[in-house]
């Protein structure tokens, strides 16, 4: 069984072994030198966030690090060996076209697009020499071939020998896990190991999915996977009012719609048409406690087309109507609350 460890080292007075003195960083075995932690600061002084998954050995399989920095020269980072690892670099910020580049196997490759959240993928089994300047802000995904080939096994896809690499890339499933955890992230908060470990499947998935160059799955799916429900949610919360056709949603999921459907169904126990109605309803609820909307606009803002149709769908699902249920709820109903017709009177 793998054991996994959760470590975090996030602020002053946390872990301070984190950023080693240079003296003793030079002195490390070069197997020690991993594109993580304090290892990966090493040019870019102590790192901001610090968070990480070890195994049996003690040896991360999973890290996340954000290094950010003020104004700097182009400075070449140090060299590091050969690694069965794959690196997920999130641009928080946009980085400019001149203040970062490097040569990959061979290739130079460089800023391509000076976009918020884009992604860079590399393979560290590729001899790689690397340049930066500042400012920057990073977000990266240490992620180690080891744990890939685990997560390939467990979810019975062929092993991938190779990967895709793209630099500076908009990746719409890297970058909503990457706002999703931001907040914790800037706030120096470890990840809990729960999702942490969410983390490292999400993005282990998304990797053998979208960046391996080997075989197709072998598997017939009966579930999304994680990366797949958090695409969906997206996609529906973007589409409330529901002007959006199952095969969009499955398109993004890369599955046929009677798959995708199917799927959704085993993940949710309700069609995608009951998941919807159940997320307007959660939204409605918050809206129904801001005392300066009228249940017209609560039930716009939530996706209904009119009060009529939002009543009947709360009332349905919450049995109560939304008028009954904001006096008991919420800071008190407005002068715009109408009823409408067949809606009982509230006592």
């Amino acid at each position: 069984m793998l054991y996994i460890e959760a470590v975090a080292r996030t602020g002053v007075g946390m872990a301070r072994k984190q950023c080693l003195p240079k003296e003793l960083l030079s002195t490390r075995r070069d197997h020690d030198r991993k594109f993580y932690g304090a290892n990966l600061a090493e040019v870019f002084r102590t790192p901001l966030y610090d968070c990480s998954l070890k195994n049996v050995s003690g040896v991360p399989d999973f890290a996340l690090t954000r290094l950010k920095g003020g104004s700097m020269e182009m400075q070449r980072a140090p060299a590091y060996p050969e690694d069965r690892a794959m690196l997920i670099c999130v641009a928080l910020a946009p980085t400019p076209v001149d203040r970062w580049r490097a040569r990959i196997d061979g290739r130079e490759v460089g800023v391509t697009r000076s976009i918020a959240f884009a992604t860079t993928v590399i393979d560290l089994m590729m001899p790689m020499e690397m340049w930066a300047a500042g400012p920057f802000d990073y977000l990266h995904y240490y992620v180690s071939r080891d744990l890939l080939d685990r997560v390939a096994t467990e979810n019975k896809i062929a092993p991938i020998n190779s990967f895709r690499m793209v630099f500076f890339e908009q990746d719409l499933v890297v970058a909503q896990l990457t706002k999703a955890i931001l907040g914790q992230v800037r706030n120096r908060e470890p990840l809990s190991m729960l999702a942490l470990e969410d983390v490292s499947i999400l993005v282990c998935t998304h990797l053998l999915q979208h960046y391996g160059n080997g075989k197709e799955m072998l598997r017939t799916q009966r579930r999304l996977e994680s990366w797949q429900k958090i695409r969906t949610e997206e996609m529906l919360r973007s589409h409330l009012e529901g002007n959006i056709r199952i095969a969009d949603l499955a398109t993004a999921c890369q599955l046929s719609p009677s798959h995708f459907s199917r799927c959704f169904r085993q993940s949710f126990g309700i069609s995608v048409h009951q998941w919807l109605i159940r997320l307007r309803i959660d939204i409605a609820k918050d809206l129904l406690r801001e005392p300066g909307l009228s249940l017209s606009e609560v039930g716009f803002r939530s996706g209904f087309c009119d009060q009529a149709a939002f009543t009947r769908a709360f009332n349905k699902l919450e049995d109560i109507t939304p008028f009954r249920w904001r006096k008991l709820n919420g800071n008190g109903a407005v002068a715009t609350d109408l009823l409408v017709p067949g809606e009982p009177v509230p006592l």
